[in-house]
């Protein structure tokens, strides 16, 4: 029979190996050519659905938690941030708008405009 420290030892150290490689496996796993095209969508959705944007730079892409690509970046020379999902078909799932983001333009309210 193996002492119990000696049990406790070996599964603390196995629990370890294994959340250290969940860990380091988030990273992105997107090529360019597909990050491109979810940077160019969610620069087009912000363009055509709110009012007075002058410039969307794109400052970071990654893989979420739940494996889906997200997209951060700042509007008008950095005034305000944003952080969006971008779906397999490169539609926008959500944006979240930092404080001071653009409104929305009157025709989007109800429906999203073209993208």
């Amino acid at each position: 029979m193996v002492p119990f420290y000696k049990r406790l030892f070996f599964f603390l150290t196995l629990s370890s190996l294994l959340g250290a490689c969940g860990f380091f496996s988030q990273e992105n796993d997107y090529d360019e050519e597909t990050i491109d095209k979810a940077k160019k969508s969610v620069e087009r959705f912000i363009a055509d659905n709110y009012e007075d944007i002058e410039s969307v730079e794109i400052t970071r892409s990654y893989e979420s938690e739940m494996g889906g690509l997200t997209i951060e970046g700042t509007v008008n020379d950095g005034a305000t941030e944003f952080t969006a999902g971008v779906r397999s078909n490169f539609s926008i799932g959500h944006l979240a708008p930092g404080e001071d983001f653009p409104d929305m333009k009157e025709a989007c309210k109800d429906q999203i405009c073209a993208y």
